[in-house]
Order: C-alpha cells, then sequence, then structure tokens
C-alpha cells in the first residue's frame, strides 16, 4: 500500500512531535532496548514501565469513544493485553504512572492521544526486528508485534481517519495532546530508571 501524502494534521503532529518524539527514543530505558547487549531484565524494565501508561491511556481511550464510537475503533487495536501477557512470561511486575497524562477533553485530544500510541505500535515493529537481528528473538513481544503483518495498514488507516474525523479547529488539541503524551511518557521513565 502506497504511503498517501500526509495530512496538514500529520504534517503538524509529526514536526510538533519531532523532539519529544526523539527525546523518548533516547531516553536510557528505551534506548537499551537497541543496545546489542540489552539483558532480559532491561527488556523486562521498559515493559514494566510501559504499562502504566497503556493502562492509563488505552481506559481514557475507551471511556471517550464509547460516548463517541464513531470516531474510532480503538478496542480492536488494544496493545494492553498482548503487554501484560509478555510481562507474565518475563514474570515482571507492571509500573504505576505517577505523573500526570492529558486527558482527552475533545476529538483533538482523542486523535494526538492516537497518533502517539498508534505511531508507538509502529515503531514497535523496528524493536521487535532489531531484537531478532541481535540474538534476542527468544524474548516476548507480543506488544512490539502486536499487528503483526498488519502494522503499516492500520499506520495508514488510522491516518485516514483521523483525516476524515478530526476537524481542522480540533488540530492545536491534538498537536498539544500528542506533545503532552510523549513529554509525559519521558517523565514516566524518569521515574522507573534504576538509581
Amino acid at each position: 500500500m502506497p504511503a498517501p501524502t500526509p495530512s496538514t494534521l500529520h504534517q503538524q503532529l509529526r514536526l510538533a512531535t519531532k523532539e519529544p518524539h526523539h527525546a523518548l527514543d533516547h531516553h536510557p530505558l528505551m534506548a537499551r532496548l537497541l543496545a546489542p547487549d540489552v539483558s532480559r531484565d532491561e527488556y523486562g524494565d521498559a515493559l514494566a514501565a510501559m504499562h502504566g501508561i497503556y493502562a492509563t491511556t488505552e481506559a481514557a481511550l475507551l471511556t471517550y469513544l464509547a460516548r463517541s464510537p464513531e470516531l474510532f475503533d480503538y478496542a480492536s487495536r488494544r496493545k494492553l493485553p498482548a503487554l501484560e501477557a509478555d510481562l507474565a512470561a518475563l514474570g515482571r511486575q507492571a509500573v504505576a504512572v505517577t505523573v500526570p497524562l492529558p486527558a482527552i477533553d475533545g476529538t483533538g485530544a482523542l486523535f494526538g492521544m492516537l497518533y502517539t500510541l498508534e505511531g508507538a505500535t509502529l515503531g514497535g515493529q523496528f524493536i521487535a526486528a532489531r531484537l531478532r537481528q541481535q540474538g534476542a528473538g527468544d524474548l516476548p513481544m507480543q506488544f512490539y508485534t502486536v499487528y503483526g503483518e498488519q502494522v503499516r495498514p492500520r499506520w495508514l488507516a488510522f491516518l485516514e481517519n483521523a483525516e476524515q474525523r478530526c476537524p481542522s479547529a480540533e488540530y492545536p488539541s491534538a498537536v498539544a495532546t500528542a506533545v503532552a503524551l510523549f513529554e509525559g511518557i519521558s517523565r514516566h521513565l524518569d521515574t522507573c530508571r534504576q538509581p
């Protein structure tokens, strides 16, 4: 499936989140996932930290979408069950979020949060491939491969849906929410780092 020309919303989100996205990718807890000597414990640390993020954001998404189901079908895209299965396979406990994350107060905020989470799923394919290349393919990776071969089509479908359903007046809210979520995830990871 060819990539569509980025929408104005997609362009605004990508541009606004470039720095916080880069900071998150290079956060010590996440950067270790791409290191050739990543350990099972380091992998577990990252997944345990991400659990709190997904537990909080998915609950907010599902609550909002229960009132406006026509906006997006997130129920079929949930990542939390896959993340919990990986944590169970690793014998790890989840880490709760102790920092504030953005709320969904409208359509823009909804799509800003979805942009961050769906983009992370797209990036998860890269992490899974890198782990396999490094010989860590025995790690449980349901979370990073949750969409399987459908990751790119699902990403493109999300972008198309966002373009159709998010009014341009809501773009600033989408951008603010996406940036705030990236920054909130980074702050949460800071609280999870081992001394």
